[in-house]
């Protein structure tokens, strides 16, 4: 083949990926990152609730509520997924309120009621937490005494690992199919949908969108901050079918953090253990607040 005839398919190559790119980055924001809406809306059933609202790092609205449990016990702090809200936390409700713990959920960034254009997938939600946190004891929801717990799914996980370290008001952790990187899970995202394989064009992606929306994504790496919760109780939840948060991000969090407690739920899907294993998941949850030393009795 002519040195003529290399340069022209190298030229066409390099065209046509521009061009993939071109239409693929645009995709990937709008669907992924501008106000993701990857599910149909829902409500709470129980509307026993009193609303408040927080100020993030960027002066953005996030929206919250709370409900209140008795006065002695702990409150848990519901961090809701990517492209969902936080009603997708409605089947926890009603457990945690029979327990009698009072609750606290919100929307994260560019996300339900609260206000932004972009979110960051986990990178910088913590900060989202944070506020919320100080907006509840500005409000007399919670106070100094009171033992915070935090459970999260999948981006709402991965946002409580990244924030770990400067989130020290929260006493112990529940984390749902956290991935281990960003990168990882769309790959096998894109496996999974596409059967694209992980190649560099991975990284050329994070690296356009990276550059594009300002925001370091290729730099989510959960599995590098998960340290920051340190001796802090923790517990670790992998869903046996789940293919985005797979068994390989479930062991690269665990051999981070070895002192964190695991519960695998078989036959459950991403973010689906309490559906499929409700008396398993509340008892094991229980158990683990009581094992944790947080103040709850009902």
């Amino acid at each position: 083949m002519s040195f003529k005839k290399v340069l022209k398919i190298i030229f066409v190559s390099v065209l046509a990926l521009a061009a993939v790119l071109a239409l693929l980055i645009p995709y990937l924001i709008n669907m992924m990152i501008n106000r993701p809406r990857l599910a149909q809306p829902k409500q709470l059933e129980d509307n026993d609730y009193t609303e408040f609202s927080a100020r993030n790092e960027n002066g953005h609205k996030i929206f919250a509520l709370f409900y209140k449990g008795r006065p002695e016990n702990a409150v848990v702090i519901l961090c809701h997924g990517h492209g969902v809200t936080h009603a997708y936390l409605n089947d926890m409700v009603g457990f945690l309120r029979k327990a009698g713990l009072g609750i606290i959920l919100f929307d994260f960034r560019a996300h339900g009621k609260s206000e932004g254009k972009l979110c960051s997938i986990g990178l910088h939600e913590w900060n989202d937490i944070k506020q919320v946190i100080i907006a509840a004891k500005e409000k007399g929801f919670i106070d100094e005494s009171t033992d915070l717990v935090a459970y999260g799914r999948s981006m709402g996980a991965a946002s409580l690992i990244n924030g770990s370290t400067q989130l020290q008001e929260i006493k112990a952790f529940i984390l749902e199919s956290s991935f281990e990187r960003l990168k990882n899970i769309a790959a096998r995202d894109a496996w999974h949908k596409l059967r694209m394989p992980n190649t560099f064009f991975n990284d050329l992606v994070f690296a356009a969108v990276d550059f594009v929306t300002s925001t370091e994504f290729s730099k989510n790496n959960p599995e590098e901050t998960i340290a920051g919760i340190a001796t802090r109780p923790a517990m670790l939840i992998h869903d046996e079918l789940d293919h985005r948060a797979n068994q390989e991000a479930f062991e690269a969090l665990k051999k981070r953090l070895p002192s964190a407690e695991t519960m695998v739920v078989k036959n459950a899907r991403h973010v689906q253990a309490h559906k499929v294993s409700e008396e398993m998941f509340e008892r094991r949850f229980l158990e683990f607040l009581t094992k944790s030393g947080v103040k709850w009795s009902n």
